[in-house]
């Protein structure tokens, strides 16, 4: 919430609708994000074979939409602020009815009574998302000044809390992590980061700027939605060690695809400067 609140105080308008002036990037946006990953997710669920309650967490995570801490990843050199929070905020309130229909045929295709309700997404989207931006873009809107000044050191308290936040779940649940902590689970969360940057990245198109956000989309998703679906789902099963895992994971694989895409944005930069 905090770091939605702060991205909506330098947000406008444009930005949020960004993704829906343009139907081509957001139908390819939904493609790889709602019908490839999941597909993904089945597929190392079939390879790889983790253990049974990092399976769930892979095909909930693959089925949930884009996380607020996205929103920070598009302000390198050349990155595109737009289409992050357009597509951020486009999908985040689709997947009030993509999630529970997407559960649904999961069920369906499985055998298995999956199910969601519109309630406990919507509930997730408005807090996480709708609320924190449409306040901050009210300050930006009534008090200017005062969103300016704030903008930065707002940005820095989300970053502390939610590292806070990430650690004080982790010792908490430290005996479980331990749990989940296999081969087999590692294995397939990596797998699925390394191949949502991929196909993120590749239907994004050639615009750097786009293919980092549409890349990161793919791999990270919302760790709360996903828990929600998963727990709803599977009420005897403890669901946050193994979301913390693929957290740490997704972020350290992103690590390098981040610096390689710095470069080149750098090295874009630099070329056009010189022309």
């Amino acid at each position: 919430m905090l770091t939605v609140f702060g991205f909506g105080l330098r947000a406008t308008i444009a930005d949020v609708l960004y993704v829906v002036r343009r139907p081509r990037i957001l139908v390819i946006s939904l493609v790889s994000m709602f019908i490839v990953m999941p597909f993904v997710a089945l597929v190392l669920a079939l390879l790889v074979d983790p253990p049974r309650v990092a399976l769930v967490a892979l095909v909930t995570l693959a089925l949930s939409p884009v996380p607020p801490t996205l929103l920070g990843k598009e302000h390198d050199p050349g990155g595109r602020a737009s289409y992050g929070l357009g597509l951020t905020v486009t999908v985040s309130i689709l997947s009030i009815v993509l999630i529970p229909a997407l559960v649904l045929f999961l069920g369906s295709l499985t055998d298995n009574p999956f199910n969601v309700g519109f309630a406990a997404v919507a509930r997730q989207v408005l807090l996480a998302v709708v609320l924190p931006l449409v306040a901050g873009m009210l300050v930006r809107a009534f008090l200017p000044r005062l969103a300016e000044r704030v903008e930065k050191p707002f940005a820095l308290v989300a970053k502390v809390v939610l590292l806070a936040a990430v650690v004080f779940v982790l010792v908490a649940a430290f005996p479980q992590f331990l749990e989940v902590l296999t081969a087999r689970t590692v294995v397939a969360f990596v797998a699925f980061t390394v191949l949502g940057l991929a196909f993120g990245h590749i239907m994004a198109g050639p615009n750097p700027s786009e293919s980092r956000v549409l890349a990161l989309a793919s791999s990270l998703r919302h760790p709360g939605i996903a828990l929600a679906i998963a727990t709803l789902n599977f009420p005897s099963m403890q669901f946050g060690a193994v979301i913390i895992l693929y957290l740490i994971v997704g972020t350290i694989v992103c690590i390098p695809y981040m610096k390689w895409m710095q470069k080149r944005s750098a090295t874009r930069l630099a070329t056009n400067g010189k022309s």
